[in-house]
């Protein structure tokens, strides 16, 4: 059985191919064109490529604006060569030398529809293909898109990431030098505290030794004043028994030991105040040991108080004594006026007071 002229196959139809189908067919074509350097064999293959490949009917447009090479008699000229070897290779001969010719030509006819069939079948199956090819093209192209636009959006992303942990870190730096600063302050702090501590204790302990001294002071100003009391006394009684004939006198001495006595209730007096301020500032020194500076205040207003108590029950005992010693003189030179001939002795009463550590 041998290839025979018959009737020419149907050809594809001419469907313009679009972008993405025009850079596949360029890449293809500029393969061609470094395999085949010859210009009339790169157009043959080239129609190939359309017709079989791509299912394009070639023509002499599309085959010069493909391969733009020679002058437009040479696409002309192949393209006319190519379809009379498709038509030559489509035709069935059937030579057998035991068969009539009519049931050559009827064998032939047979065979010939038999292989136009199965060419048309895989033709359509071909161009299914073609399509389903381009489907899953688009698709990968869509999908592809798709990436790049998560792939942007996944660095916009990053990016954003990337400002907001440099601004973290940013504060987190801030927050360390916070820290430390607080740390630093809070240092400070403690040993401002421990240092006021100290000094409250010093506080405390030069109060409980001031306190003492201010007892023993108290003490000894209330013996003096006792002292200074039984003088008192001793001298109203020597009065009394000399004032018989001297009642003027007398009401007069009685008035100035009335005095006295007035007067040293209100020392005592004074000097009990002095000790309550005391132990009031002793109270507030302990109640507000936590404010040094008020402390260190109070305490010494506490100080300055009972000082100038003291000094003024210094003050006031001196001026009780000289008051008792005139007294005392008075009495006498009144007793030594009333009886001028009778020879009394001068009995002076001498108050001593000594006073304490200022």
């Amino acid at each position: 059985m041998t290839a025979s002229p018959a009737s020419t196959p149907p050809m594809p139809s001419d469907a313009a191919p679009d972008a993405a189908l025009q850079a596949t067919l360029a890449a293809d074509v500029a393969t061609l064109r470094a395999q085949f350097p010859e210009t009339r064999a790169l157009y043959r293959e080239v129609c190939a490529l359309l017709f079989f490949r791509y299912g394009i009917t070639p023509t002499a447009n599309k085959l010069y604006g493909l391969v733009r090479k020679g002058s437009m008699g040479t696409p002309t000229e192949v393209l006319a060569q190519f379809w009379a070897d498709l038509r030559g290779k489509m035709r069935v001969t059937i030579d057998h030398p035991g068969l009539p010719d009519a049931l050559k030509a009827i064998a032939a006819d047979a065979v010939q529809s038999i292989w136009q069939a199965a060419n048309a079948a895989a033709a359509g199956e071909l161009a299914a293909l073609r399509a389903e090819a381009r489907l899953q093209a688009s698709e990968a192209e869509a999908q592809r898109d798709l990436a790049r636009a998560a792939v942007v959006v996944a660095e916009q992303e990053t990016a954003a990431m990337q400002v907001e942990f440099d601004a973290a870190q940013r504060a987190r730096a801030a927050l360390q030098g916070e820290l430390d600063a607080e740390r630093q302050a809070h240092a400070a702090a403690q040993a401002r505290h421990e240092a006021g501590t100290r000094q409250v204790e010093a506080l405390e302990r030069q109060l409980v030794e001031l306190r003492t001294q201010f007892s023993a002071e108290l003490e000894h100003t209330r013996e003096q004043v006792a002292v200074t009391q039984e003088r008192a006394e001793a001298t109203e009684r020597r009065a009394l028994r000399e004032i018989d004939q001297e009642r003027t006198l007398r009401q007069k001495g009685e008035q100035a030991l009335a005095d006295l006595r007035v007067e040293l209730a209100a020392v005592q007096a004074r000097a009990q105040d002095a000790a309550v301020a005391a132990a009031e500032a002793r109270a507030r020194l302990q109640a507000e040991r936590d404010t040094l500076s008020r402390q260190l205040a109070e305490t010494e207003q506490a100080l300055g108080r009972g000082q100038a108590a003291q000094d003024e029950l210094r003050a006031e005992l001196a001026v009780a004594l000289r008051r008792a010693e005139r007294a005392q003189a008075e009495t006498t030179a009144a007793r030594r006026m009333a009886n001028p001939r009778r020879q009394v002795p001068a009995t002076k009463t001498k108050f001593k007071f000594k006073p304490g550590p200022a």
